[in-house]
């Protein structure tokens, strides 16, 4: 009788356990995609700022293109639109072939385009510094649309 009381408290105790492991890993994911929304944010507020005030835009450092008042506010916007790409296929939020479908209609206009051509090399320097594989494959995808994108425009 002890050694079916004590298996039946073994069990319960276990399957406790269990539950709290699933409810700490549950709360660790939910902490982290708070985390990258409050990251989203604080960048979406930089940008809005800098789209602005054309003297914030320097701040970013690199390589900003001499363009006009509008040009740059335009590429300011752009980086918006693909950041939210990028933290859509990080988050899951579409698939890799949603991903492209967006990427064949940014790469249509000439602004899409652009903005891959002045921020490629950073894109890429920074995905290639992470860990994860599917952060380092996004700008394999962007690249892939970015190219036939460039073919079909220069037949026009």
């Amino acid at each position: 009788m002890n050694q079916a009381v004590s298996l039946i408290s073994l069990a319960i105790s276990t399957a406790a356990l269990a539950v709290i492991a699933v409810s700490l890993l549950y709360q660790s994911r939910q902490m982290k995609m708070a985390q990258d929304e409050n990251m989203r944010t604080h960048h979406r507020e930089l940008i809005v700022m800098s789209m602005s005030d054309s003297e914030l835009r320097s701040c970013w450092g690199g390589d900003m293109p001499n363009e006009s008042e509008g040009r740059g506010r335009q590429l300011m916007f752009a980086n918006l639109i693909f950041s939210w790409y990028y933290s859509a296929y990080m988050t899951k939020d579409v698939t890799e072939a949603q991903l492209r479908l967006n990427l064949d209609s940014f790469f249509r206009g000439e602004i899409g385009r652009e903005y891959w051509r002045v921020g490629r090399s950073g894109w890429i320097d920074l995905t290639n510094a992470a860990k994860a594989r599917k952060k380092r494959r996004f700008p394999q995808i962007v690249e892939e649309c970015y190219r036939a994108a460039s073919v079909a425009a220069s037949r026009y």
